[in-house]
């Protein structure tokens, strides 16, 4: 896939949209990691990449059932954004793979850290645990 162009504003938008995340809890279908890379994505060049997928889950059965299919949260990643990158090349808005409790997720680079969809809302990682990166 070819580099993603971002908007002359995806710095406020991205702004606005952890704001708008702060406090809002996991939620499969609606706010999971895939979805908030997802939607960090479209704040920052207008694309939705998850849009074929919204809606078709709301559990984690069903989200299993569709990780399965995609390849994982790597692949879902990786045919949306391209090869992955080291993690040291990741900048604020490129998405990251981090691992919590032998799982893999997605995450947001913001600086030092990264954010995740956490149980009582975006929860912080340090980059330093990230496994791989895309470049938005």
């Amino acid at each position: 896939m070819s580099r993603l162009t971002r908007l002359p504003d995806w710095q406020t938008r991205f702004a606005l949209l952890c704001l708008e995340r702060r406090d809002r809890a996991f939620s499969w279908g609606e706010h999971d990691c895939c979805l908030w890379a997802s939607d960090a994505v479209r704040a920052l060049t207008g694309l939705d990449f998850a849009a074929y997928q919204r809606g078709r889950y709301c559990s984690a059965a069903s989200g299993a059932r569709v990780l399965k299919t995609m390849g994982g949260v790597r692949g879902i990643a990786t045919a949306a954004l391209g090869d992955s990158v080291a993690p040291a090349f990741a900048a604020v808005g490129d998405i990251v793979l981090m691992e919590q409790d032998g799982r893999e997720l997605l995450a947001v680079c913001n600086g030092l850290e990264a954010l995740c969809a956490g149980d009582a809302g975006l929860a912080t990682a340090g980059m330093e645990h990230a496994l791989a990166a895309w470049k938005v």
